[in-house]
């Protein structure tokens, strides 16, 4: 990182929908080739057309002293990101002098990327190009994965054949350390105690209490049942109205 580079807050971040409703990435610093932005548009276009997700993506610099978590939550309040109600937005977000990598999720996509799955595209789609100084390569390769995700499906030959970068063969999988097994132990545990505590206070509310209710499956197509909204989010650009309580998964390279 240079003297002069930035340090964004979130409010200082661009918003990619200020630049058109076929923007979705924040690349204020270049840190990824021009080639990515436009995969990663295209992208994200073709999952918000078929599935009605808003992924949004910011590759920044610097967040200073911020936590990521808490600089993410933020962020995707203050867009809105994803349907209003629905909640089926998500950020991805890079930031590369602390080597942080995040996804969050809105809470109508908890069943098809709940937190483990988060998890295993970061570690084993994002984390080793990363590793290779492929930044760009990295994200282009996460939003891949979490379209065929999403979709249910192969990525369509417009996309995998976009950049070579997108062949997931490029990048061969890394043993898991010690590091990544622990954050897959401690992801299923959380997923477990979650579990175990919508059971509890199901029973103590007679069975009426919904936790993500509505999701339908992996294909989402035609949108999502109704997820809950926290906080009311933030006004700016024109994604969608939505936010999130803070689902999904984050590392370190």
């Amino acid at each position: 990182m240079t003297a002069q580079a930035a340090v964004y807050n979130p409010a200082s971040v661009p918003n990619p929908k200020e630049q058109g409703q076929g923007c979705y990435v924040a690349n204020p610093d270049a840190i990824i080739a021009d080639s990515d932005v436009v995969f990663l548009n295209t992208c994200a276009a073709r999952l918000e057309a078929e599935t009605k997700v808003e992924m949004a993506v910011a590759a920044l610099e610097s967040i200073g002293e911020a936590d990521c978590f808490d600089f993410c939550y933020e962020l995707f309040q203050r867009w809105g990101i994803g349907q209003a109600g629905q909640n089926t937005g998500m950020l991805v977000c890079f930031v590369l002098d602390s080597h942080d990598i995040r996804i969050m999720t809105g809470v109508g996509l908890e069943g098809v990327l709940p937190d483990a799955r988060c998890s295993q595209i970061i570690h084993e789609n994002m984390i080793p190009a990363f590793r290779a100084g492929d930044y760009g390569g990295g994200l282009c390769l996460g939003a891949l994965r979490i379209y065929e995700v999403c979709t249910d499906c192969e990525a369509p030959e417009e996309l995998r054949n976009m950049r070579s970068v997108t062949n997931r063969g490029q990048y061969a999988q890394e043993e898991a350390t010690t590091e990544d097994i622990v954050v897959d132990i401690i992801v299923l545990l959380l997923i477990i105690g979650l579990i175990v505590l919508v059971v509890i206070s199901t029973k103590k509310g007679g069975g009426d209490r919904h936790f993500g209710a509505g999701v339908g499956g992996p294909t989402m197509m035609g949108g999502f049942g109704g997820g809950s909204s926290f906080g009311g989010g933030f006004s700016g650009g024109s994604w969608g109205g939505g936010s999130t309580m803070g689902g999904g998964a984050g590392g370190r390279w």
